[in-house]
């Protein structure tokens, strides 16, 4: 683990508490009270939930968190805009789908207990959801690189200055299996094109249960000689070269989410 001290200043840091906060408690609320999740409020979290039968409203019964199998709710995406040579200006945000993980084992016993099935709650924030995965693996790439070592592209769209960050955060809509060593996967990604290399970090969170696999757009690096310099600093990385045809839609899979599907991109018009 990571801690990036006095990583950002205070207004910073009111904005991305803003998007945490909408991921903790209005996407993920009752799965971390459920869980136990770590927090720094726990003197103030709730006990108990009230919850209505799907089947008949009027029936309510309380609940302990503790009994309660809260869904971790996530967004399966397809590849980032920009990887999709999208402008800046389209927003795919909409197609992305709900991916709900249960506890089975929880959710047998609470049906068996309540005779209801398991109702769920949550509040949709795609957009601080994406915001959160772009602060998630821009401090990646800072612990691995200085600030000056690369152009940080992700950042208007984690501070809001930039308003669509499905253009710079996507994944796979296919689930990798379960992997019961590691809570949570991050790493390095980089591709080069027109003499420019795009970073990028690949994320899976909770990667231990069914849980989807995303990219973020963080950075770039222009000239050879700065290529080579930020290689040497990175280590083994998994680095793409160019690609002088569009990857078919066969080709998007776990291994290539994060690969351009369109070069070369528009992008590198955009921003000299």
């Amino acid at each position: 683990m990571h801690i990036l001290e006095g990583a950002s200043c205070h207004p910073c840091a009111d904005i991305t508490k803003k998007f945490e906060q909408d991921v903790a408690r209005e996407l993920w609320g009752d799965a971390r009270n459920s869980y136990n999740a770590p927090s720094r409020r726990k003197k103030h979290r709730k006990t108990h939930i009230i919850i209505a039968d799907p089947k008949n409203p009027t029936r309510k019964v309380k609940v302990a968190y503790g009994e309660y199998p809260a869904a971790m709710v996530f967004y399966k995406m397809q590849k980032a805009g920009l990887l999709e040579g999208m402008p800046d200006t389209v927003d795919i945000s909409a197609s992305w789908q709900l991916s709900v993980v249960h506890d089975d084992v929880k959710a047998k016993s609470f049906m068996r207990r309540y005779g209801m099935k398991v109702p769920s709650k949550f509040r949709h924030v795609p957009d601080s959801f994406a915001q959160l995965l772009a602060k998630i693996g821009y401090c990646h790439t800072l612990a691995l690189l200085e600030p000056s070592d690369f152009r940080p592209v992700c950042l208007p769209y984690i501070l809001g200055e930039k308003r669509n960050p499905s253009y710079i955060v996507g994944g796979t809509f296919e689930i990798a299996p379960p992997d019961p060593q590691n809570g949570y996967v991050l790493n390095t990604r980089g591709f080069i094109e027109m003499g420019r290399m795009m970073l990028l970090a690949e994320i899976r969170l909770f990667s231990n249960l069914h849980t989807p696999t995303y990219h973020v757009v963080v950075g770039d690096v222009q000239g050879i000689e700065n290529i080579e310099a930020l290689l040497k600093k990175l280590g083994p990385i998994t680095v793409d070269g160019v690609r002088n045809a569009p990857l078919s839609s066969e080709s998007s899979s776990l291994n290539t989410h994060w690969i351009p599907r369109i070069t070369p991109l528009p992008f590198w018009a955009a921003f000299p």
